[in-house]
């Protein structure tokens, strides 16, 4: 079977005002995307809620819409949901331990994303969001790691496309995004709507997003990393 990751990232840059970084990606087989896409395109025309879907953006007369998105999701057995959140990324040492270079942290977090989705043998399309001119350079490193990691048994190919092309990567945003907004300490946790989400993620996934989802759980998992003061990794 041939599988599409979604992926999308938050405050991947160390110059980020925000001190927690998320990466995280929903896995779809190859043959449901189209049916799943049209399926959200379905629920955005049902609320009116034709605009692209954003954690930035979120809109309180919605509430409605969210709700029959995140049950769509929950509900369905051809979609999951894994990522990596990095507490206090403020503390990383990358000169100690990634020779000088923060991208080598990056991969090596984009890797443990998206670890639990990958089987070998099996044929992977992974879609990444357009952030910068250096989107196409990371995705060419980091698939260089996977098949590394792999011994080359797994097919592995990357592109860099803008969200609004992607039903399926708009609910990755709006996953990261409340897994960010659990986690951030440094920030007024005020927005009704945004609390309204993270509840119902909770409620549908049986655990709170500011801690690690067990080991078996496979439908929608967070893992968060934390440094060590001294900088670790």
């Amino acid at each position: 079977m041939n599988f599409k990751i979604f992926c999308d990232e938050s405050n991947h840059l160390y110059s980020d005002k925000s001190d927690i970084m998320v990466i995280g990606g929903i896995i779809c087989p190859y043959d449901r995307v189209i049916n799943i896409n049209k399926h959200i395109k379905y629920l955005k025309h049902k609320y009116n809620a034709n605009c692209e879907l954003k954690w930035t953006k979120l809109n309180n007369q919605k509430k409605d819409f969210y709700k029959e998105l995140l049950e769509f999701f929950f509900a369905s057995i051809d979609l999951r949901f894994n990522s990596q959140v990095v507490m206090n990324k403020s503390n990383l040492n990358h000169v100690e331990f990634n020779g000088g270079e923060a991208d080598k942290f990056y991969y090596k977090m984009y890797y443990y994303a998206l670890l639990p989705f990958f089987c070998i043998d099996k044929k992977y399309n992974v879609f990444m969001d357009y952030k910068d001119t250096k989107g196409g350079q990371r995705a060419k490193k980091l698939r260089e790691v996977i098949e590394n990691k792999f011994y080359g048994n797994i097919d592995l190919n990357f592109s860099i496309i803008h969200s609004h092309e992607s039903q399926i990567m708009q609910l990755t945003d709006i996953f990261i995004g409340a897994i960010g907004y659990k986690n951030r300490q440094d920030i007024e946790k005020s927005s009704e709507i945004k609390n309204y989400i993270i509840e119902l993620i909770e409620k549908y996934n049986g655990f709170s997003l500011d801690t690690n989802t067990p080991e078996w759980e496979e439908k929608f998992r967070v893992y968060r990393f934390q440094p060590r003061n001294s900088g670790y990794v």
